[in-house]
């Protein structure tokens, strides 16, 4: 999904918002991999923020901002109805990068069966932030898929 807003697509960010979070990686990779994680991680998680930080920090930079470029600008919205089989979305209750309205979106957008399954967590990043809330919902889908299967 792209997180830059649209006339009819509320993403995220504005241009400007995804070139200077570029810039800033550009110009101080070290400083931004040690304040992005507080951002889209909840800061009273210190040890998910020390993780995804620590993450951040063992790339080189030109592969963070190539990273970086790769999920804020690739834009596969007009594959989503193309989406036929079931599937399972799952978002935090206070994602800072993905707002509702993107998983709104992506429900109504997509022609196959789709789920919600909402976190109640803070951020970005529910395999860090609440693992067992997130096996749980991959434990349950992988489930009821491989019974569709059989």
């Amino acid at each position: 999904m792209e997180y830059v807003n649209s006339e009819c697509y509320e993403g995220g960010f504005d241009v400007k918002d995804i070139e200077q979070l570029f810039s800033s990686i550009e110009s101080n990779y070290d400083g931004w991999a040690s304040f992005f994680p507080s951002v889209v991680i909840d800061k009273n998680d210190l040890e998910s923020v020390q993780a995804f930080e620590n993450c951040l920090k063992r790339m080189k930079p030109e592969i963070g901002l190539s990273t970086a470029k790769a999920v804020f600008l690739c834009d596969y919205r007009d594959i989503l109805e193309k989406v036929v089989v079931p599937c399972t979305i799952v978002q935090t209750t206070n994602d800072i990068v993905v707002p509702l309205s993107v998983v709104e979106y992506m429900k109504k957008m997509i022609k196959g069966e789709s789920t919600i399954e909402m976190i109640d967590t803070v951020g970005h990043f529910p395999q860090l932030t609440a693992p067992l809330q997130f096996l749980d919902i991959f434990d349950r889908v992988m489930n009821t898929s491989e019974s569709l299967i059989e």
